[in-house]
């Protein structure tokens, strides 16, 4: 091979490679990431790392939310933001039954939860559920195809909990529309929700913004953040995270 056109091929594959990873998800230049954390009162305060620029506040008793000035991917869906509730009077197999799953003890997983068996025969088919592990809780993520209404106007919601000790947070929402698969928010969801880290110590604690707060203060991670990496495909998630078989 001619030396100039092995450079060319190699070029063309430089530049192909490049094209590929920025379409798969933004690629932050820095090697250490913001971490934002928030206190929701009743003893959950948890923090997320910032991989998109965003926001992390609490507004309203037990709640919070992470939002985005910018979607991290084109989507049909409009604005990107996971809403965080706090469950810290409530056994976790309650929390998790409200949320869509319950805890197989044989398969040391979590499954899909339905209310009865007309629930079971329909949703089951348009049903996943992820097993999540961040930092310090484990938990799951389900997700339930909409399979009524205008088939354009569709959208795949998801539930999710993520437990620790004795405190669960929880949340639920839209992930796309079933007729836009390109913009698809549940790679980013899953990054997100597993960089969660729950806030146990009172040094830790009293650096994030008390309940309700107006503000979102950015902390020094107490770790060093991870770097930035495209977001996980739902089909193999990363941190022991996996997509369990829809229990029919």
């Amino acid at each position: 091979m001619k030396p100039r056109l092995k450079i060319n091929l190699l070029l063309r594959a430089v530049i192909r490679g490049v094209n590929i990873g920025y379409a798969a998800a933004p690629v932050a230049t820095d090697d250490k990431l913001p971490v934002l954390a928030v206190d929701m009162g009743d003893g959950c305060a948890i923090s997320v790392i910032d991989f998109y620029r965003g926001h992390l506040k609490s507004g309203m008793p037990a709640t919070a939310a992470y939002w985005t000035d910018t979607p991290p991917v084109n989507s049909s869906l409009g604005d990107f933001g996971i809403n965080f509730e706090c469950n810290a009077n409530q056994r976790s197999g309650d929390a998790a039954n409200l949320y869509g799953a319950k805890w197989d003890a044989r398969r040391k997983q979590w499954t899909p939860n339905y209310e009865n068996s007309k629930e079971q025969r329909l949703a089951a088919p348009a049903s996943r559920i992820y097993q999540l592990r961040s930092k310090n809780s484990t938990g799951f993520l389900r997700t339930t195809d909409q399979i009524n209404g205008d088939e354009s106007q569709r959208v795949r919601f998801y539930k999710f909990c993520l437990f620790h000790a004795e405190k669960a947070v929880c949340g639920d929402g839209q992930s796309r529309r079933l007729t836009d698969p390109s913009g698809d928010y549940l790679p980013y969801i899953m990054r997100v929700l597993q960089s969660v880290e729950f806030i146990d110590s009172p040094d830790a604690s009293s650096r994030a913004p008390k309940p309700w707060s107006t503000s979102s203060d950015s902390v020094t991670p107490p770790t060093t953040a991870a770097k930035s990496s495209p977001p996980p495909k739902p089909s193999v998630m990363p941190g022991g995270a996996w997509p369990a078989r829809a229990i029919s």
